[in-house]
């Protein structure tokens, strides 16, 4: 059960990433005028790293069954767990709880703990 709980978490993440990618670039970067081309990169790439980290850390999690020795997959799904517990709690604070982000990223944390 706890191989089945990783991979959920993992490939909950992975979904996350690339949602968030593409609403980050299309519906919050995109939209923003008035700003330094240089902010709005920034910007990107916020959106945009998030998202890839949180992709990898995704594919790690969906990986780690089969690949990873019962050692490394805890050690594995430690980091990635705190990495998208960071997120959500950030993305609670930032929008005070009213973003959907957080809850997600707390189901993936849950599952990665299951799943240790």
């Amino acid at each position: 059960m706890s191989d089945t709980f990783i991979i959920l978490a993992g490939s909950l993440g992975m979904f996350i990433a690339v949602v968030h990618g593409y609403l980050g670039a299309t519906k919050v970067v995109a939209p923003v005028e008035g700003i330094a081309a240089s902010s709005k990169r920034i910007l990107h790439a916020i959106f945009f790293l998030s998202a890839v980290y949180w992709f990898i850390g995704g594919a790690v999690l969906v990986a780690a069954p089969g690949y990873l020795s019962d050692e490394a997959r805890r050690v594995a799904a430690l980091l990635v767990g705190a990495m998208y517990l960071s997120a959500a709690l950030a993305n609670f604070w930032g929008t005070r709880g009213r973003h959907f982000g957080w809850m997600l990223l707390s189901v993936a944390v849950i599952f990665t703990w299951l799943g240790r």
